[in-house]
Parts: C-alpha cells; structure tokens; sequence
C-alpha cells in the first residue's frame, strides 16, 4: 500500500517534459537528421542515404498535449505522425495538425471493444467469425475516419485493457490483403517495417522513471548515427500540470479498480 501511495504522489507533482521533448529535436537536427512522419517516410523509399529520424505519437489519453507537440514540431520546421483513439480525437486538434501537413490516422482497438461488448475473456474464444465481424467493424471505422479527416496512409493498433485480458492485440485482424483492399500503406506494427528501423524506441511512463524502452535512448541513437530511428511517444507521458497530474491520478485508480473487478 505505502508504494503505491509513493507512486501516487510521484504522477502528482511530476513536471512537464516538453522542454526535454524540444531539445531531443534539436539534437536531431543539429546531427543532421531528416526528422518526419511515418508516412513520408515510406513515400520516399525510406530516403536511402540520409540520416532519419521518424516521429510517432500514439494519442492515448491526453489530446491537448498532443497538440503542444505538434506546436513544438512545428516551430522546428519538422513533421510526425499522430495516431488517435476515438476517446481522444478532439477534433479541433485534428484538424489543425492536418491543416500544417502532418499525418493524422487511427489509433484503433476493434478487437478490444467487440471482446468487452460481447464478455470474450480468452484466445479460444476469438474464433474466425469473430475475427471477420472485428474486419467489418474496422472497415465501417476507417470509412468514418476518412469522411471526417480525410484519406488514412498508415494506421496503428491501441493496447487496451480488454487486450490484455483476452491475451490477443488488436493487430491481428489486419494482415497484407486487408492493407491492400482499403488502400492503406501498412500497419506500425507490420515487422516487415519494424525491421527497416536501425533502432526502434518506446518512451515509457513515470512508473519506470520514463525510462526509454528496446535498449537505447533517442539520445544514443543519434549521437552513434544510426541511420532510420524510429521513436513512439504517449503525449501523456510528456504534458504534466498539477490538474492533469490530478485528473492521471483519479484515471489510475479507475484503471487499476476496472482491472481487479475484471478479473
């Protein structure tokens, strides 16, 4: 009990990160790197001979700092990718990250939220209707998307609770064929283009000190001039205010008492 109070008071009173998050851009730039989205990226053939840095915000929780990096990106001159839930698609937000050229796609969780509607606790229970029902419900969630905001390039897959639980990720109703069918680039998670990252790096949450996950930090990456980085940030980790701080905690808890009670 007394841990999880220290940690309680830690996501209180922790500052915001964005300072940290400007300079790592600046670092970049100065050693020469191509910083841009992931969709550019690949439409420029993964721009062969040039040092790159690729920029990834999945929007979890926290769209309003989300837009503070788009702010910072774009004093930089540069541009990233923005994945959004439903939940967190603030569409004033959307719409002005769109209108400066970055990309703007879908953060989704059909696999999740077709489990949790329908009480699937276990793998054995996704059987392949289940999986064609999720593929019909995925497209119906595209089409609203791109009569919104327009055409999607790329899109990503969201770990939700519900995921955890069943033990399956959203990505796997997705493979080649179902790219290819609503004309989409491919999914992050896609290991074939995984692999044409030298380095692929994760932020992580203030429960690991925001410690940077897969064996190096941005930082590193740069300084030995890996050629093709790749790094995924949660804006939630970054953007902290003592409301916010707040309102993290009240959210924690609802997780953490969600997650028992599912149990």
């Amino acid at each position: 009990m007394s841990q999880l109070i220290h940690g309680l008071k830690k996501k209180l009173f922790q500052k915001s990160r964005l300072s940290e998050y400007s300079s790592l851009l600046d670092y970049a730039l100065e050693n020469g790197y191509k910083v841009t989205s992931l969709s550019d990226w690949y439409e420029h053939g993964f721009y062969p001979g040039q040092k790159v840095l690729v920029l990834r915000h999945d929007v979890d929780y926290n769209p309003a700092g989300a837009y503070k990096m788009f702010l910072i990106e774009k004093e930089k001159g540069v541009k990233s990718t923005f994945y959004f839930r439903w939940s967190t698609m603030k569409d004033s937000v959307v719409r002005k990250i769109l209108t400066d050229g970055f990309e703007v796609s879908l953060h989704y969780e059909t696999l999740a939220t077709y489990c949790k509607k329908h009480r699937i606790y276990s793998k054995q229970e996704v059987t392949e209707d289940v999986m064609i029902k999720c593929k019909k419900m995925l497209i119906k969630e595209i089409g609203k998307f791109e009569s919104l905001y327009g055409k999607i390039k790329t899109i990503c897959s969201h770990g939700e609770i519900w995921n955890m639980k069943v033990g399956i990720p959203n990505y796997v109703i997705l493979n080649e064929e179902f790219c290819l069918e609503q004309g989409i680039l491919f999914e992050t998670y896609d290991q074939a283009i995984l692999s044409k990252f030298s380095k692929y790096i994760s932020d992580s949450s203030i429960n690991t000190n925001h410690q940077w996950k897969y064996g190096t930090t941005p930082t590193e990456a740069i300084t030995n001039h890996e050629p093709s980085i790749c790094i995924l940030t949660h804006p939630h980790h970054w953007d902290y205010n003592i409301l916010r701080n707040f309102i993290m905690v009240l959210s924690y808890l609802k997780i953490k008492i969600k997650w028992i009670c599912s149990k």
